[in-house]
């Protein structure tokens, strides 16, 4: 009997130790995890790269401010991951991710991938915050555990058509007709269809829609019927690598258009396109995400963030910082690891401080960031610059541009 008191009275102890209220164990407790899904390696590594680089940035300024205030100065824990450019490979990221419990993650620049990852999540009940992927349908679907920082495709068109009204009322030569160029995932094909479902509302012929495979090594015809069709402007939704053949190709071509103006162009606000290929990009212009560069916040972490990593704070990047921050206030809202609580207080979330271009950060029912909206970006001497709207600009813009 002596024993079984001895022993008992041991067990009795070490469970004081180490907690019996569902609290993690010695040496986690300070420690809260949330999860990054980018594609790390494959034909998208550089711009998820720039995007994990941009979450690591987010939480080291939240753990050395004292990290999560109401849960005890808790230090913030990155999980990366990588999806490859993979939707089957985000998928079982994001499983991954629920098995190392996570609160949230934050993601996943593919729609192709973001689609199936919060599906993923939303079954998990794992918090997403979607820092980059404009198809429509994410905030569509009815999750309750969703939430999209940036503007949805609708908005992305929407924003262009706006832009190209005011570009035709800022120039003496008026933009009249256009050849839509885009790859041929959901992400291009979807802005795309948009702009030419509206294009008449602006006055804009639109003479071709014209599709093309991201990975294409050659995309000569699209120059060659660009060529033939002659338009004001070319409008493309592109990645990196095809972004810069398009542009390549026209610059060694016979017919320059007037403009060529990106719509949530993966190259022409790529920090990669407009730093290396200074040759060909000069006044190309993107409607697009940013930096707010109007507002000191911004400025000051762009320059740690150049200053880190030894690279420009791109718009992947500042959007990834941002739903970073926006997860993490949620984490700092509900004062729990619960996913639950932190769903709720992300549904409630009302961010005033932030970097972007866009009144405070609100999520409406389906999850969307009801400010969320696109600028007018233009490269100028190997810079990007904001032309418009008007309370954001840091520069007028050069037109014609050709």
């Amino acid at each position: 009997m002596e024993l079984k008191k001895i022993v008992f009275f041991m067990l009795a102890t070490l469970l004081i130790l180490t907690g019996c209220t569902g609290k993690a164990q010695s040496g986690e407790e300070n420690i809260v995890k949330i999860g990054a899904l980018h594609p790390l390696s494959g034909g998208l590594a550089n711009e998820g790269q720039e995007m994990r680089d941009a979450a690591r940035l987010a939480v080291k300024e939240v753990n050395e401010a004292g990290g999560i205030k109401s849960l005890g100065g808790a230090k913030v824990e990155l999980i990366e991951a990588d999806h490859e450019g993979a939707p089957e490979k985000g998928m079982s990221e994001i499983q991954r991710l629920d098995r190392e419990k996570v609160v949230g993650v934050i993601g996943a620049y593919s729609s192709g991938v973001t689609l199936p990852a919060t599906q993923e999540a939303e079954r998990a009940g794992i918090p997403f915050v979607v820092d980059i992927a404009t198809v429509e349908e994410v905030t569509e679907r009815g999750f309750k555990y969703t939430f999209r920082v940036q503007p949805p495709a609708s908005m992305m068109a929407e924003n262009f058509l706006e832009y190209f009204d005011v570009l035709n009322e800022m120039s003496e030569t008026p933009l009249e007709t256009v050849v839509l160029v885009h790859e041929d995932s959901v992400f291009g094909t979807s802005i795309a269809s948009l702009i030419e479902k509206g294009a008449s509302d602006h006055q804009i012929d639109v003479l071709d829609n014209i599709p093309h495979a991201a990975t294409a090594a050659d995309i000569s015809s699209t120059i060659n019927k660009i060529n033939r069709l002659k338009p004001d402007a070319v409008i493309a939704t592109t990645y990196l690598r095809d972004g810069t053949l398009l542009v390549n190709g026209l610059n060694q071509s016979n017919f320059q258009p007037k403009v060529i103006i990106g719509v949530a162009n993966g190259a022409f606000s790529n920090t990669a396109f407009i730093n290396d290929e200074t040759d060909i990009n000069q006044h190309i212009m993107d409607v697009n995400y940013s930096i707010n560069p109007q507002s000191e916040l911004a400025l000051e972490v762009s320059q740690k963030y150049e200053d880190q990593f030894n690279k420009h704070m791109g718009p992947n990047a500042a959007y990834s910082y941002t739903a970073t921050k926006v997860l993490i206030d949620a984490v700092e809202r509900a004062g729990s690891t619960d996913r639950a609580k932190i769903q709720e207080a992300l549904s409630e979330t009302n961010l005033t401080e932030h970097i972007l271009p866009q009144d405070t950060i609100v999520f409406d029912e389906s999850g969307q960031n009801a400010n969320a909206q696109a600028v007018l970006n233009q490269i100028i001497n190997g810079e990007t610059k904001v032309i418009y709207p008007d309370e954001y600009k840091n520069a007028d813009p050069v037109l014609p541009t050709k």
